[in-house]
Parts: C-alpha cells; sequence; structure tokens
C-alpha cells in the first residue's frame, strides 16, 4: 500500500472512530442532554412533518457559516505545522457529530429512525464530511511539506505550492456552497417525503 493510500486510510480510520463514539455518546447521555437532544430534534421534525414554515435563508446562512468555517480553518491550520494534529482532530468531530446525530435520531424513533438518518444525512452530511477528509489530506500533506522546509531543509517552490492549496481551497469551497444549498433546501424536502414514519 503506498503513502497516499496509508494516509486516505488513516483519516478514513479517524472519521471512523468518531462516528462510534459519536453514537456511543448519544446512548450515555444525562437525563438533562438527553431532554435537550430530544426536544430539538423532534421539534425539527415535527415542525417538517406539520408543514410549519422553514426559515430557509436563515438556515442556509447557519449552515454556510459552519461549513466554511470548518473548511477554511483547515486550509489555515495546513500553513503550519500543528496542522498535522489539529486538522486530524477537527475531522474525529465532524465524525463524532455524525455518529451523534445518528444515534440520537434512531434512540429517539427506533426502526424509523435508522430511515430517518440515513434521509438526513444522504448525501449532503455525507458529501460534507468527505470533503473535510480530502481538504485534511491536502493540508496534512502542506503542513508535512513546511515540516520539511524547516527541519530537514528541502526546498519547494513556494509561491507554486501556495498557489495550488489556494486553489484546492476555492474549488472546495464552491462545492460545499452547492451541497450547503442542497441540505438547506433540497434534504428537508425529502426527510418531509418520509414524515409518514415518524410517530
Amino acid at each position: 500500500m503506498d503513502k497516499l493510500k496509508k494516509h486516505y486510510l488513516f483519516l478514513f480510520i479517524i472519521v471512523i472512530v468518531g462516528i462510534i463514539i459519536g453514537i456511543i455518546f448519544s446512548n450515555i447521555l444525562n437525563v438533562d442532554d438527553e431532554k435537550l437532544v430530544y426536544t430539538k430534534l423532534t421539534t425539527y421534525f415535527n415542525n417538517l412533518k406539520n408543514d410549519i414554515p422553514i426559515n430557509y435563508m436563515s438556515n442556509l446562512i447557519t449552515t454556510l457559516k459552519n461549513n466554511l468555517i470548518t473548511i477554511i480553518v483547515i486550509w489555515l491550520l495546513g500553513l503550519s505545522i500543528i496542522g498535522l494534529l489539529f486538522n486530524n482532530f477537527i475531522l474525529f468531530f465532524k465524525g463524532f457529530i455524525l455518529g451523534f446525530t445518528v444515534g440520537s435520531i434512531i434512540n429517539i424513533y427506533l426502526y424509523s429512525g435508522i430511515i430517518i438518518s440515513i434521509v438526513y444525512i444522504f448525501p449532503a452530511t455525507l458529501f460534507n464530511t468527505f470533503l473535510f477528509l480530502i481538504t485534511t489530506y491536502y493540508a496534512n500533506i502542506f503542513s508535512l511539506k513546511i515540516f520539511n522546509i524547516i527541519f530537514r531543509k528541502k526546498e519547494y517552490k513556494f509561491g507554486l505550492l501556495i498557489k495550488k492549496y489556494s486553489k484546492i481551497l476555492g474549488v472546495f469551497t464552491i462545492i460545499l456552497i452547492i451541497s450547503s444549498i442542497y441540505e438547506t433546501f433540497i434534504t428537508p424536502f425529502f426527510i418531509k417525503l418520509f414524515s409518514f414514519i415518524i410517530k
């Protein structure tokens, strides 16, 4: 297995571990936290089921802000050596949130929660997580090049590296914006289609 595949596998494992721990954590919440999660999730799904108007623009702004801040932070941390540590933690946290969300939905709605959670996270949330994984990969590669420049005295065409690295941010940001629009406007529509199984 070459280094590229090993690196991707390592990041994939980080996400999977995050998802598993998130699911476990959703099952060991204390009573107060459990009630809070229950209220937030049931309110959201019941609003969709009962055709209560959604503030799409507010949701879009929140989704864009969260996603764009994440990808920009990962990119910026990639410009330093410490990005090798913190970016992997951010990726783990994204997996944790995904696992916690799925676990919480299933805990509340049981078997029907499996279908609801699939509709909720597919494809936008899964795609965003995958995009963060790829961004983390490139950020880690850039951090390693910074390490080599500082400690191993290797020479790179730094201007060219920055240019390529910036293009990655630009392309991924555009893709993330499109994904965020889908998540805001299309995902609720599909959840509503399956809302008849919500009790």
